[in-house]
């Protein structure tokens, strides 16, 4: 009984989510997510397979094609299956393309939806990322 009385008069810690959301992190880590060159606006995935070959789980799959100058490759697809993937963030770290790593671990972590093919992310969202419902309060 001295336990309910000592913690009936504390503030609330309770967040009434979705209506109120805590603010993330600066290092959360979310859903991978693939990034443009800030200046040119191309893809800075260079095919190189190193995040394919990392995953644990085994939830990265890429597509390639040769490129029409002959050197190089020139990236097809980027498929992430999140049905699978812990976000570890290991894809990250064996990224060679530099300042920005053409792979990163996003803000985003509301994967919920009503079918488990939308789990699997083609380049196009994994671009953009998914649209999140924001609720009034």
């Amino acid at each position: 009984m001295m336990v309910v009385i000592r913690n009936q008069f504390r503030a609330k810690v309770t967040v009434q989510y979705p209506k109120e959301r805590v603010p993330l992190r600066p290092r959360f880590r979310g859903v991978p997510r693939l990034r443009y060159d800030p200046k040119t606006l191309e893809e800075l995935c260079i095919s190189c397979l190193l995040c394919e070959q990392i995953c644990p789980d085994d939830c990265i799959a890429i597509e390639w094609e040769k490129a029409p100058s002959g050197k190089g490759r020139v990236l097809k697809e980027f498929i992430i299956d999140y049905q699978r993937c812990c976000l570890c963030g290991l894809c990250v770290d064996p990224c060679p393309t530099k300042p920005l790593t053409a792979i990163y671990m996003s803000h985003d972590y509301e994967l919920a939806g009503s079918d488990r093919l939308d789990l699997v992310t083609g380049r196009t969202d994994l671009h953009e990322g998914r649209t999140v419902t924001i609720y009034d309060k």
